[in-house]
């Protein structure tokens, strides 16, 4: 079984309230090093394009993971995208950013299609184009999509700072994929029309999305899912746990959940793994946290 890892790689530069500052693995790192670390027998494959300056500092991490499979990365122009992520307290933050690289074309992705699962997030919101999507659902029609929306939300305004605003067709994107996840934030926002939750999912649902997850930072997450035409509508607690860092706790989230899924798992209890393994992200920095995370387990 194979899920393939698609959305944008970037350097995060991290602005903790306390006044310290340091560099992480962002972007859709998280998703693919969460993956690889359940080592399921479920063969992790990012299609992600890194600028040959930058390349050295991601492959020093993935080549770490036994279940990646790194043949899908492949050279681009432009500079790997670096995000300052301002935090003003544990969870509440503000960004600018860096121009992100071109999206990801289809022509990348294909060699690696039929695939069990595909894991799309969209980290800088133009991680690929809505063509491309359309294209990966109808070669691969039995692949379980999972949307991370993320930050199709975002502008990037003339500072370099990312604000959001409303997405007029993100309903578009969600009818080509299985399950969709996106933060509270950027539900309230998606959808000029609302920033109802229970409204909102049964919009994303009549596209033919099988479930929505919105997560809640430090309080949790809720899983819609609609069984005999009704919208089910669970809330999940969070876990217990130090709080480290929870940058990457929702990318972690939408990873072991999209795992589950592919290894037979009901939503339910694919939802109880997610929300098990972003507790563990919670409680460390980066994805480099998670991996010695993993070390230390193998070593205990």
């Amino acid at each position: 079984m194979r899920v393939l890892v698609i959305g944008e790689p970037c350097i995060d530069v991290i602005h903790k309230a306390d006044g310290k500052v340091y560099n992480e693995h962002g972007g859709i790192t998280y998703s693919v090093v969460a993956g690889a670390l359940l080592d399921d027998g479920v063969e992790v494959i990012p299609v992600i394009g890194l600028h040959h300056d930058d390349a050295p500092y991601f492959k020093h991490l993935l080549e770490q993971l036994k279940p990646a499979n790194l043949s899908g990365i492949y050279s681009v122009d432009l500079p790997t995208r670096r995000v300052n992520l301002f935090y003003e307290d544990e969870n509440d933050r503000w960004e600018c950013s860096t121009q992100p690289i071109q999206p990801t074309p289809f022509e990348k992705i294909a060699p690696f299609l039929p695939a069990e699962g595909i894991h799309l997030n969209l980290i800088s919101g133009s991680d690929i184009e809505l063509k491309t999507l359309q294209r990966i659902r109808t070669t691969a029609p039995e692949a379980h999509i999972h949307l991370d929306l993320h930050n199709i939300v975002m502008q990037l305004l003339p500072d370099s700072k990312r604000v959001r605003a409303p997405r007029k067709d993100y309903l578009e994107w969600c009818k080509y994929a299985d399950t969709v996840q996106l933060n509270e934030d950027e539900a309230n926002v998606i959808d000029a029309s609302t920033n109802e939750r229970h409204t909102l999912a049964e919009k994303v649902l009549e596209t033919g999305a099988k479930a929505l997850i919105v997560t809640l930072a430090e309080k949790g997450f809720i899983l819609f899912e609609k069984s005999e035409g009704k919208i089910i509508e669970l809330f999940f607690p969070p876990k217990e746990t130090n709080v480290v860092d929870p940058t990457g706790s929702g990318d972690v989230l939408g990873a072991a959940f999209l795992h589950a899924i592919v290894r037979g798992k009901d939503y339910r209890d694919a939802a109880e793994l997610g929300a098990e393994m972003a507790a563990k992200k919670v409680a460390v920095a980066g994805p480099g946290g998670l991996l010695r995370w993993r070390n230390t387990i193998d070593h205990a």
